[in-house]
């Protein structure tokens, strides 16, 4: 599994990241490679910058503008299709 926070450094940018190593150590997953993206120009190739943050799952846009709540963050990186995710 492949995880790519979109953001430039903001405060909900560090703090999406955060939570992220929180539930993957909650769930005990450490095969989840995490990747902070805060080139603008890569940032734009799947959102614009007034959307950040933004989280990428193996190349699904999950989530952009709020950090999702947690149970969202617990049920997508269980392993749980983010087709639908919103």
């Amino acid at each position: 599994m492949k995880i790519e926070i979109l953001g430039t450094g903001c405060y909900n940018c560090v703090k999406l990241e955060s939570l992220i190593d929180e539930v993957l150590q909650e769930l005990g997953k450490s095969d989840v490679e995490v990747v902070r993206v805060d080139d603008e120009k890569q940032i734009r190739h799947h959102i614009s910058l007034d959307e950040i943050p933004g989280l990428v799952i193996d190349g699904v846009l999950a989530s952009t503008r709020e950090l999702p709540p947690r149970e969202k963050l617990v049920e997508w990186l269980s392993g749980v299709s983010v087709q639908n995710a919103g």
